[in-house]
């Protein structure tokens, strides 16, 4: 209980600051008269970007083995944001749910929660390639000066390819070290080891993964053009790495508090334009309200759709 208190307070107290800094009026008159096309096209790219993580989830569910339909993980994930949206600790009560629904459905705990893990480092791994080599190159072709981002492009550039081939490393370093591990985690990884295909699900993930981060910047995006912040792409794809990592963070509610800091620090600091800080944080409380919106549908589908049963097939 003390945890989620100060989950809680620590969301509230972060949403104040920024507030605070940035000026409440000034933040809520932008929520306020935000545009309603971009407004709509930032929440049709938002359900896109779910979807897609749905069936992202459902790829590697069915690659360890966890046969479903689609349609359950589709209902369980837009479940799993309704979860996140008034669970403290951002996104671990959804994948939480998650991993439950799969045992649910006749699975074994580990493997199921193995594909949500799995699933989520996925995402992860996608964005910080997404956002370092376009910072990189950004880097190079002059349109980040080097006042805004002290750290060498070489440098970028570097992180770039090395989160890039991590994932292959980790997998080799694994199949040659998991026999010196605890039993427990030798096991699962010997179980990994033994999926087919393992190089081609990882090049299908990565395209999973691009497109789901890239409908979810779409959508940041848009959210910054109803409020007026009018920023090239390329910068909503540098400033999605430090965003929506932060808002991921288990150390809030729904990602509220962390997002819009960090929104204020990168977009607020990127952008050249006159009272930019509290348009990237009226653009962040908008990309926080898409998910509630999502999480409200999810809540209703506990109404109206049963639970699915796992299948033997795959629905088409």
């Amino acid at each position: 209980m003390s945890k989620t208190v100060l989950r809680a307070a620590t969301s509230i107290g972060l949403l104040a600051l920024v507030f605070y800094f940035a000026g409440p009026a000034r933040i809520f008159a932008a929520v306020a008269r935000a545009d309603a096309v971009w407004l709509t096209a930032a929440l049709a790219s938002a359900v896109t970007a779910s979807v897609l993580s749905a069936l992202r989830w459902h790829a590697m569910a069915g690659w360890i083995g966890l046969i479903t339909s689609r349609t359950a993980l589709i209902v369980a994930y837009f479940r799993a944001i309704a979860a996140n949206t008034v669970l403290p600790g951002a996104t671990l009560g959804g994948d939480t749910l998650r991993a439950l629904h799969l045992q649910r459905a006749g699975h074994p705990l580990a493997a199921s929660a193995a594909s949500v893990v799995l699933d989520r480092m996925s995402g992860l791994w996608v964005l910080l390639v997404l956002s370092l080599t376009t910072t990189a190159g950004a880097q190079f072709s002059g349109l980040l000066p080097a006042q805004l981002l002290p750290l060498p492009a070489v440098v970028t550039l570097v992180l770039a390819l090395a989160v890039s081939l991590a994932p292959t490393f980790l997998w080799q370093a694994s199949a040659a070290w998991h026999v010196h591990l605890p039993t427990r985690i030798e096991q699962a990884l010997a179980a990994l080891h033994d999926r087919p295909a393992p190089q081609a699900h990882l090049v299908a993930q990565f395209a999973w993964s691009a497109a789901v981060q890239g409908f979810s910047i779409i959508t940041f995006a848009c959210a910054g053009r109803a409020v007026g912040l009018d920023l090239p792409f390329w910068l909503y794809v540098i400033a999605a790495g430090p965003v929506f990592i932060l808002a991921a963070l288990p150390v809030g509610i729904g990602g509220w508090g962390t997002r819009e800091a960090a929104a204020a620090v990168t977009l607020g600091h990127l952008s050249n334009m006159v009272a930019s800080t509290e348009l990237a944080i009226a653009a962040a409380m908008l990309y926080g309200l898409f998910a509630v919106a999502q999480g409200a549908a999810g809540a209703l589908s506990l109404l109206f759709i049963k639970t699915p049963k796992v299948s033997t097939k795959e629905n088409s």
